[in-house]
């Protein structure tokens, strides 16, 4: 039954690395037939803006409301969320909710900031996102009292990502292995090799059972669609599929230094299994909302679905995540159901431009009345604030400094870059060193550039150009070029 002072709960799953446009395709044709059949019972965001384009960033965006520039987790300042910008956890907390996060992703973690607040949090490793027939249940650490004390001393800002990235380049490297090795170790484990993270649901399921009469606040991470990927979501697949899966590349790494270009059947079937993932995420959430449901609790329940950046295959030449601001990263789906006490209408698509930031403030809205939070320019996705004439803004920081180290000075100079866009109307801006205007109603995937002379409709880009450069010239603008070395350039 619902918690027995009225407040509902809160539930935000992010779908790590979910692109808004193969998403949306995807339910509008069948395919993941679970988040069609709840579609209706959400307010769905067709504009919806990830503030960054890697996890740190745009986690810590979705915890605080804040922009990477304004929260500091990003590369040119450390990427771990400091002690300074309250998150919406420790709102939550304050006002007597039971908090915690279940995260298959593993940069959720005490170390980087990103589970401030929540009073329990449950993370995944390595070894099990690549050997998934070996997982188990992760403990559960209390994060208050003495334990937060002990993670608060952790000094991991160098080692934390330095031994993650190094396990993912090791063991991406052997995916057709791993795959083959989930396949017969999931039939003796009866695990199920497409799950990251299966310990997710019954973790969820017994934190609601501890918390009858509790207003909760859960944050779930499933990982499933992030790469590397395993062939066909982990369904069964016929021998000479499976070989020509094995002999395609998903090593970022080789793209990443230039020392091989993505072929086409690299894309085709990192796409194909792509798809896949989804339809696991689709099974995904079937889970968890059955047990909100037999709990009770599902009606009054606010529930964020999105996703902290999408993932690029071949666009531009480049693949994955983290180091452009294509359409295929910076665009991610939200959808938000309100409690049914809200009496919020809900269904129809909605067309303004709206952003990771605007969660926070929306679950403070429902949540915690009166307490305004997050950046001043956020809005409740619930509220019917005027969204329309805004902006809304995503970062790509460029890689840390070990990392550009590693490269040649051709790869360096294109890929450790410090980049933001901003989008308003049907334009989308982006800076660097210069700015570039992208016309989205003529090309939705943001590849061809309004050339001179051609109408922009001033007043759009009369406002967002000056906001883009006052951003990267933070705290006090001078120039482009004086913010971009304060960065390390």
């Amino acid at each position: 039954m619902p918690p027995r002072d009225g407040r509902p709960d809160v539930l935000v799953v992010v779908l790590d690395c979910v692109r808004a446009d193969r998403f949306r395709d995807q339910v509008d044709r069948g395919a993941l037939p679970f988040l069609a059949s709840i579609a209706p019972e959400f307010l769905r965001f067709d504009r919806a803006v990830a503030p960054a384009s890697w996890t740190i960033p745009s986690h810590a965006s979705l915890f605080t409301g804040l922009y990477p520039w304004d929260h500091g987790a990003h590369y040119k300042a450390g990427a771990i969320l400091g002690e300074g910008p309250p998150t919406i956890a420790e709102l939550l907390a304050a006002r007597g909710y039971r908090t915690a996060s279940f995260s298959a992703n593993g940069y959720v973690q005490p170390a980087t900031g990103l589970t401030r607040g929540f009073g329990s949090a449950v993370w995944g490793g390595d070894r099990e996102f690549f050997l998934r027939f070996l997982a188990r249940t992760p403990s559960c650490p209390s994060l208050n009292g003495a334990d937060a004390a002990v993670h608060a001393r952790l000094d991991q800002r160098s080692s934390a990502s330095a031994v993650r990235v190094g396990t993912m380049r090791a063991l991406s490297r052997f995916t057709p292995v791993c795959d083959a090795l989930n396949r017969v170790g999931g039939r003796i484990t009866e695990t199920p090799s497409a799950y990251v993270g299966p310990w997710i649901d019954s973790s969820l399921d017994s934190a609601l059972a501890e918390a009858p009469e509790t207003p909760c606040f859960f944050f779930v991470n499933l990982l499933e669609a992030h790469e590397p990927y395993f062939a066909d979501g982990g369904r069964p697949i016929g021998l000479r599929d499976w070989l020509a899966y094995a002999r395609s590349t998903q090593v970022s790494e080789l793209w990443k230094t230039g020392d091989r270009a993505p072929s086409a059947r690299d894309i085709a079937w990192t796409e194909r299994d792509y798809l896949a993932t989804l339809r696991v995420l689709d099974d995904r959430l079937r889970s968890i909302v059955a047990r909100l449901r037999a709990r009770g609790r599902w009606d009054e329940t606010l529930v964020v679905i999105t996703s902290d950046h999408g993932q690029t295959f071949g666009e531009g030449g480049q693949m994955y995540h983290r180091l452009n601001l294509l359409e295929s990263i910076t665009r991610v789906p939200l959808w938000v159901k309100p409690p049914r006490s809200q009496g919020t209408p809900a269904g129809p698509d909605v067309a303004a431009w709206v952003s990771l930031i605007d969660v926070p403030r929306t679950i403070a809205d429902v949540a915690a009345p009166g307490n305004p939070f997050g950046d001043p320019g956020s809005r409740s996705l619930l509220g019917g604030e005027a969204t329309a004439g805004r902006t809304v803004y995503s970062m790509t920081d460029g890689l840390p400094t070990r990392e550009a180290q590693s490269l040649s000075e051709e790869r360096r100079r294109r890929l450790d870059r410090v980049q933001i866009v901003g989008y308003r109307g049907e334009f989308k801006t982006l800076l660097d060193q210069s700015g570039l205007l992208y016309r989205m109603r003529l090309d939705p995937g943001g590849a061809r550039l309004i050339g001179p002379g051609e109408p922009t409709d001033g007043p759009d880009l009369a406002e967002v150009l000056p906001r883009l450069r006052s951003v990267l010239n933070l705290p006090e603008p001078t120039s482009v070029a004086d913010r971009i070395a304060g960065w390390g350039y």
